[in-house]
């Protein structure tokens, strides 16, 4: 898209909100207060699902987006911090000063107080809420936090990215260092596969949640975010791939896909997952070398459509139609106003939100 269209679409987008910030909206659903889990990758490409034709196997999401409905106009910001920022607040990260970059290890700043988050909303709408996996909006002061803005728990990273066997920091350039894995704040060494430990805490809460309450459960995988690092048993699976780049970022893709799927399986096994309301999306497009963003150009840190446009469903068993699939351009902010009217939770806050209530069209 050239500038001017940009800037005519946003327009149009904000002045068709559902309300006023104060306005405070049912649930288009009646008498459902859905549990609802948000399901986001790191720097997985556009081209890299098997609904988009890639060699890589991604069979549960595959599942999930083609029985949900798939958003193939979706957009998101070109990096992991801004993205993440857009979808706590409802509000396009220039906002608050995080548009131009990521939060590294050695940052001293996180998302300002004023800003109302997601989680802080679902709270007051009777939410148990969980994160697990990553942060990436703030760590060095303690009000920062996830469980100072709104998270009754926390598990996995602080920051942008950790090996995957050791979890400690590992930020591009190879500035940092030092063990980057958290359980509720406090520093904790386990051994495993970054991914797999994601999976294993969020089956854990979903088998320990009272279903009677709803759950808003924030699975914000690190994969396949650099480093490249791959159980062998899926590496040996994609030996035909010749690239060593593209054959271990291809078996990560292929661990979080499996990961999905355990989350999904533990919601069935609870009797929740009919009642729950799952969103997927990556946080950017992939880093060109390893991913596969084509035909769209470009990738991760990039305005063009490989770096802002991503894969992404919404699936709510009988309640969304099947296998529907949405081209109307959508927004990570629109994520915001969307799931609290699903909730049923107040929209009433200080700051405006620039995201709109897209039910209506994801429906």
């Amino acid at each position: 898209m050239s500038g001017p269209r940009v800037s005519i679409l946003l327009a149009a987008l904000t002045v068709t909100a559902c309300g006023p910030s104060g306005e405070q909206l049912e649930s288009p659903v009646e008498g459902a207060t859905p549990h609802i889990v948000v399901v986001l990758a790191d720097d997985l490409g556009w081209a890299d699902v098997g609904y988009h034709g890639s060699e890589i196997q991604t069979p549960n999401l595959d599942q999930l987006a083609l029985s949900g409905v798939r958003l193939e106009g979706f957009y998101a910001q070109p990096l992991c911090t801004p993205t993440r920022a857009s979808l706590m607040t409802g509000r396009y990260p220039f906002r608050y000063g995080f548009q131009d970059g990521v939060i590294s290890p050695w940052d001293d700043y996180g998302m300002p107080s004023e800003e109302r988050l997601l989680p802080e909303a679902l709270q007051e709408a009777g939410y148990r809420t969980a994160i697990v996996g990553k942060w990436h909006l703030g760590h060095a002061r303690p009000e920062d936090l996830p469980t100072r803005r709104g998270f009754d728990h926390q598990y996995g990273i602080f920051g942008g990215a950790v090996d995957y066997w050791t979890h400690e920091s590992a930020p591009p350039g190879g500035r940092g260092g030092g063990l980057d894995w958290h359980r509720d704040d406090q520093a904790v060494r386990e051994r495993g596969y970054a991914t797999d430990l994601i999976a294993r805490e969020a089956v854990r809460l979903i088998e320990e949640h009272p279903v009677s309450r709803p759950l808003f459960l924030y699975a914000a995988f690190t994969a396949p975010h650099s480093p490249l690092q791959a159980p062998d048993a899926l590496l040996e699976r994609y030996g035909h791939i010749e690239d060593p780049r593209r054959r271990i970022y291809a078996a990560m893709v292929t661990a979080m896909d499996e990961a999905v799927g355990q989350i999904w399986s533990a919601l069935e096994d609870r009797g929740m997952a009919e009642q729950t309301l799952l969103f997927f999306s990556s946080d950017n497009g992939g880093t060109l070398g390893a991913a596969r963003n084509n035909p769209l150009r470009d990738g991760k840190g990039s305005l063009y459509e490989g770096g802002v446009r991503v894969p992404a469903f919404v699936r709510w068993p009988d309640v969304l139609p099947a296998g529907t699939v949405v081209e109307e351009p959508l927004h990570m902010v629109d994520m915001y106003p969307t799931l609290l009217r699903m909730a049923g939770a107040s929209l009433e806050q200080a700051l405006p939100l620039d995201g709109v209530d897209a039910w209506a069209t994801i429906a």
